[in-house]
Order: structure tokens, then C-alpha cells, then sequence
């Protein structure tokens, strides 16, 4: 028998002997559960000693590749922590910071919040001497970070402006992009990698790019209203060049029209297809009520207000974005699954939420992996992958019927395809 071996056969026993020394007791403390889940109490686990004894194996073959893990399976069914290796060990956690933004969405805006994008018409409407009917004024929209605004929605704008009897705009076509600060660029971003551009109004979502020779916070909010010019133009409707400027209201203007999409609608996309402007745009909603010219500080912080409600410490948790593009992240995986499961108990959360993960060996990111076996439409998850990171975490049925939630976080990594691979042997385990 080899030394490996040997130290799996001991573990695996000493677990057996705690739990047969815990069968008479229903609940035990944090303190007395070893890398419990939550500072709270916990069930004592009740799941068969093949799949604990697989699941160390699979951990401690992770370690001797050389590569950090952290794992933590819960039973949100039994109602118990099923699985831990690592589990409080500070991790990058690449695109599964997703889950958090998402979650925290879902409990403090809801699905049914708006993004809601204003245009509003500030000047009187007047015929001049040719008969021409000219605003007497300028067009502002006002952006709200809505990263699924289109062409079309340009040409529901014209025809909302043509409609009010405006045949020629006096002054301009303005921007209002108060409603964040002036950073194009995450919080610990790559300045030189292909990042999504921050800003609260944009054409075709990351049509444009911050690279270190393009960085200008106003381009794609021009490109957005160059294009709004060229559709009133076909509508016979001339302007006056377009600018930057905040939206200060008065008895002269009106609403134009609004173009709205939901959290839902966003959270599709963002998870779904791992879309990191769709993420920071939902991370910049959740603070977007709070005043003008957010940042990033005060997105983590309603964040951090969300994750205290799970009863995990929030130094747990390091938020620098919405994404997972920054440097700066750092999760535990029991802090996912502390995530996973006070989404869980809410309705509210969990439906929308379970709705938009990835399924294995269907859709999203999970489409080309667990095609066959035991995962194979069980697991529906967040990736999660940056160079040296790979990561996997959200719920997964079991063949008893359970709904597991689950972290896996691999750090370290040579390649993706190492971590992922790892995290489909864990995910079989738990399935089957």
C-alpha cells in the first residue's frame, strides 16, 4: 500500500469515526465543525462515505498537480455542509464574481428593476417664418448603463422626436453621463488587455474598447449620438452637433420617450455568456440611486451589505468589480456557497438566478462541457476563467434528488483546460 494511499485510508476513517461519534447529536457548533460554511450552526452531514472519500481523493490529487483548491459542496435539500477543502482560503475567483453582482441584484433591486434610459427635449416648439417647426433647444439622453441598447432603439428615438412636431433642433444632441464617474477602466483592470468600456451610454455594447492606444471615456457616447443624428437626419430632422453635458431640467422640457430593460433581461446575457459589460453595468445599478457619479466603492459596498445578510464575514470577500476582470478580487469558496444559499431561500433570488446559469451540456459556457454522464444537464453553474484561474460554482442535482450548492476554485493552474477538467470530475461526483 502506498504512502498516498495509506493517508487517504486514514482520513477516510477518521471521518467515519467522527461521524459515528456524532450520530446522537442533531446540531453542532461552527467551532466544533471543521472549515464550516457559516459562522451559524450546521447540520452534521448525512451523505454516503463514497462520495466524501472520491471528493478528497479528487482535492488531494489537485494539490499534488501543484495547483491551490478550494472546494465546499452544501446540501441545500438535507440542509448540510457535504464537502470542504479549503474552503475559508482567500482565492481569485475569476467570472464567478458574477454570482455575487447577480445575486446582489436580485435581493436588493429585484428582477423587475428598469434600467431606464431618458430623452427629454429642453427648449420650446416653435414655427419659424418658413413654416419649419424647430426646437428651440437641445435633445439630452440620459444615460443609466444600459449595455443592450441598439440601433433600433436609435431609430425608436427619432421617430419619438419626429413625433412631438420637430422638424429642426436649434441646439444639440447631448449625453448625460452623470451617472457614474469618469473611469472607463475596472478597478484593477489589465490597462493593456481588451477590457469593456464604462460608460453610461453606448451604441452596440462593447462595440468600442479601452486599449492603451484608445482610451476616451466620450467616444462611444458620441458614436451613440453621431447615430441618433444620422437616423433624424433621414427623417428630414436637422441638429446642431453633439456634446457631453448633464441634464438640468426646466419648464421647458419634456419627456421624449424612455427605452427600459429589466435586471432579468440583462442577467441573461450576463450570465449566461460570462458578457463582463453586461456584469459591470448590473454592478454600477446597484448603487446607481444613491447619487451621482458613483464608483466602484460604492457598488462593493452594497455588495458587502448583501453578503452580511448570509452570515458569512465579509472579509471573506475582497470586491473590486462586477465582472471578475480585476486583479483585486478575492473570494472563498465558502463564500459562494454562503451566496448560493440565501439565494436559495428566497423565491425572489433563486428562480431568476437558477434560470440564468449556464447548464451543463446545454447552453452558456457550459455548452461544450458535461455533455455525457452523471453532470449532463444537472449542474447549472457560473464559470469562471482568467490566466491561472479557473473556478465553477452555483447548484447541481444529485441522483437522491438534492440540490447541492457548490464552490470549486482553482488557482494556479497551468492551463484552463486543467482546472475545468478538474472541476467536471467533482461535479460527476456530485451527480452521481
Amino acid at each position: 500500500m502506498n504512502s498516498i494511499f495509506k493517508q487517504a485510508t486514514i482520513k477516510m476513517l477518521s471521518g467515519i469515526i467522527y461521524l459515528a461519534c456524532v450520530t446522537n447529536i442533531q446540531v453542532v457548533s461552527a467551532q466544533e465543525v471543521t472549515d464550516s460554511t457559516l459562522i451559524d450552526s450546521v447540520r452534521v452531514p448525512e451523505w454516503g462515505e463514497r462520495v466524501i472519500e472520491k471528493l478528497h481523493l479528487l482535492a488531494e490529487e489537485a494539490d499534488r498537480s501543484y495547483y491551490n483548491t478550494g472546494i465546499s459542496v452544501y446540501d441545500l435539500t438535507g440542509d448540510s455542509l457535504v464537502f470542504a477543502y479549503n474552503q475559508q482560503k482567500m482565492m481569485r475567483p475569476a467570472s464567478t464574481q458574477k454570482l455575487l453582482t447577480a445575486i446582489s441584484a436580485l435581493d436588493v433591486l429585484g428582477g423587475d428593476h428598469q434600467y431606464r434610459t431618458a430623452v427629454y427635449a429642453d427648449g420650446s416648439i416653435t414655427s419659424n417664418a418658413n413654416g419649419t417647426s424647430m426646437l428651440n433647444g437641445s435633445i439630452y439622453i440620459i444615460g443609466d448603463f444600459d449595455p443592450n441598447l441598439s440601433a433600433d432603439h436609435l431609430k425608436q428615438i427619432a421617430g419619438a422626436i419626429k413625433n412631438l412636431g420637430i422638424q429642426q433642433i436649434s441646439g444639440r444632441l447631448y449625453a448625460d453621463l452623470s451617472m457614474k464617474d469618469t473611469l472607463c477602466l475596472g478597478n484593477g483592470w489589465c490597462w493593456d488587455d481588451k477590457n469593456p468600456y464604462l460608460t453610461p451610454l453606448s451604441l452596440g455594447g462593447d462595440a468600442y474598447h479601452c486599449t492603451r492606444a484608445k482610451i476616451n471615456r466620450y467616444k462611444p457616447s458620441l458614436s451613440f449620438l453621431q447615430g441618433l443624428a444620422a437616423q433624424l437626419r433621414t427623417l428630414g430632422i436637422s441638429s446642431n452637433g453633439c456634446g457631453i453635458a448633464t441634464y438640468k431640467p426646466t419648464n421647458n422640457s419634456t419627456l421624449v420617450c424612455t427605452i427600459t430593460h429589466s435586471v432579468r433581461d440583462i442577467m441573461i446575457q450576463m450570465l449566461k455568456d460570462s458578457d463582463n459589460l453586461y456584469a459591470e453595468s448590473m454592478f454600477f445599478q446597484l448603487a446607481a440611486d444613491k447619487k451621482k457619479g458613483i464608483g466602484w466603492k460604492d457598488c462593493a459596498e452594497v455588495v458587502e451589505s448583501v453578503i452580511s445578510k448570509t452570515g458569512a464575514p465579509t472579509s471573506y470577500a475582497k470586491v473590486a468589480d462586477g465582472s471578475g476582470l480585476s486583479l483585486y478580487n478575492y473570494v472563498t469558496a465558502s463564500l459562494h456557497v454562503a451566496m448560493l444559499r440565501y439565494a436559495y431561500h428566497y423565491e425572489h433570488i433563486f428562480n431568476p438566478l437558477f434560470a440564468c446559469l449556464p447548464i451543463a451540456g446545454v447552453d452558456g459556457t457550459l455548452e461544450n462541457r458535461m455533455t455525457s454522464g452523471a453532470a449532463y444537464k444537472k449542474v447549472h453553474a457560473k464559470t469562471g476563467t482568467v490566466t491561472g484561474v479557473s473556478a465553477l460554482a452555483g447548484y447541481v442535482i444529485a441522483s437522491n434528488g438534492h440540490l447541492l450548492a457548490f464552490s470549486i476554485i482553482n488557482n494556479g493552474n497551468r492551463t484552463a483546460a486543467e482546472g475545468r477538467a478538474f472541476q467536471d470530475r467533482v461535479c460527476e461526483v456530485l451527480a452521481e
